[in-house]
């Protein structure tokens, strides 16, 4: 890992300091690992953790940081095939039941073989499940025990989310992006964001179709409703027109979704680029968050990607009228110096793919700060980043770059035993044996 010089770069939205001091220190924890993108300390007292690889194995760690020789779950041959490429799909999301230790209940999603009676030439099915603790073996799952929750067919490779979690009320938060189906449908991407034919502009919308589960986080009462799930009655759209287990949205591709350890129900939500603006929102309500209406705070029409119109503030809900809500951080990513851009602002990196808020004094002059992870600041060269904003009264946040790893980050995680977790791959997608874990020391 290497840190870089002191230059301040401003941006709509959030002042950059890159600096090159105080920086944390990433021990490493794991490797020889695919792609891990999560991972939670399994609530049994036994100090062991859970690590969720999206090649399709949920892995077991013990206190010593090694593997258990068997997996806590394996799923590969329930796994749509994933390429040695670029590649969104897998295991996106795992989380564990608060009450585990006596029900032993656990919540995965993940990317299946298109379903029989799916649309023609569709890409993929996405199943959310439940799983429960094989009674003969306390390490692992029962791999015959699964409970399909949701299975949603998905037009394209591209767009999957993945976020999954359980809030402090106790009900369980997915997202699923937007389907993809802007870049064509099947399993090929058949145009990028750029050039995208106008008999397909209308796959943007599916964000604010309050009848699709797409580009949506959604909250449900996994504890009532079996066979299925409930639904709790303060979601926003109950008895309205729009499907009930919809919280929020107007989301692209919310991959990452972490809670505030400060107690609230607040969460935030890494929300990956279509086109030039990385963004980070707080959701603190119920509500519509903009895209593609907006990408980020930004006017976004797809037939001028690279010169956006300039105002859009009117901008609000259909459903209630309130305009929609803003990220807190936004970025700009290395699309902006794309041939024909009219944007001026310098790029900052690909991909956010993780945000967690430091509470813990621990984390020093760290604490009450956002920790935000981004991919990579080359999209050929693993050059993964990690920067800190701060919410200040009356003043945009402040970015500050705290260090570049020789990586591509691929998730950012804060578990309940209070450490900050950096999981890093140095290829394309889950392929190969270069994933590592880090814990971070403030």
């Amino acid at each position: 890992m290497r840190l870089l010089m002191h230059i301040a770069v401003v941006l709509a939205g959030v002042v950059l300091s890159i600096n090159s001091i105080a920086a944390p220190i990433a021990n490493l924890v794991v490797e020889k690992l695919v792609a891990p993108i999560d991972i939670a300390t399994l609530p049994d007292n036994t100090g062991r953790r859970l690590i969720l690889d999206q090649s399709g194995v949920v892995h077991l760690l013990n206190p010593d940081n090694t593997l258990t020789e068997q997996p806590f779950l394996d799923l590969t041959d329930r796994l749509l095939p994933l390429r040695e490429d670029f590649e969104e799909r897998g295991l996106l999301g795992m989380a564990i039941h608060p009450d585990f230790k006596i029900n032993g209940r656990f919540f995965v999603t993940y990317t299946a073989p298109l379903s029989a009676d799916a649309p023609a030439n569709w890409s993929h099915s996405r199943i959310v499940s439940e799983f429960t603790i094989d009674s003969d073996n306390p390490d692992r799952l029962d791999h015959h025990s699964e409970r399909v929750l949701i299975n949603l067919d998905w037009p394209s490779r591209k767009h999957n989310g993945g976020a999954l979690a359980f809030g402090p009320d106790g009900y369980l938060y997915i997202g699923f992006g937007d389907g993809g189906g802007i870049h064509g449908v099947g399993p090929e991407t058949l145009n990028d964001a750029y050039s995208v034919p106008e008999d397909r502009l209308w796959w943007d919308t599916t964000a604010q179709d309050l009848q699709s589960l797409f580009g949506k986080i959604l909250r449900i009462d996994v504890n009532r409703g079996y066979p299925g799930y409930a639904i709790p009655s303060d979601n926003p759209l109950v008895e309205t027109l729009g499907r009930n287990e919809i919280y929020a949205w107007g989301f692209r591709n919310p991959y990452r979704l972490s809670f505030d350890s400060d107690g609230s129900n607040r969460f935030y939500i890494t929300a990956v680029a279509e086109t030039l603006w990385e963004a980070i929102y707080r959701v603190d309500q119920a509500g519509n968050y903009g895209w593609p209406l907006k990408e980020g705070t930004h006017c976004f029409d797809r037939t001028r990607p690279l010169d956006p119109p300039e105002s859009c503030e009117s901008v609000v809900d259909s459903i209630s009228g309130k305009p929609v809500v803003d990220p807190v951080v936004q970025y700009a990513n290395m699309s902006v110096h794309r041939e024909g851009s009219k944007i001026k602002n310098a790029g900052v990196g690909t991909a956010v793919v993780g945000a967690v808020m430091l509470r813990d004094p621990a984390y020093s002059e760290y604490s009450d700060h956002l920790l935000i992870a981004d991919w990579s600041i080359d999209f050929r060269q693993p050059s993964g980043q990690l920067f800190v904003a701060k919410e200040e009264a009356g003043n945009d946040w402040q970015m500050t770059k705290l260090m570049q790893l020789d990586s591509r980050i691929i998730a950012l995680v804060h578990d309940s035993d209070d450490q900050v977790y950096v999981m890093t791959n140095d290829n394309f997608g889950p392929y190969g044996d270069t994933g590592k874990i880090y814990v971070l020391k403030f």
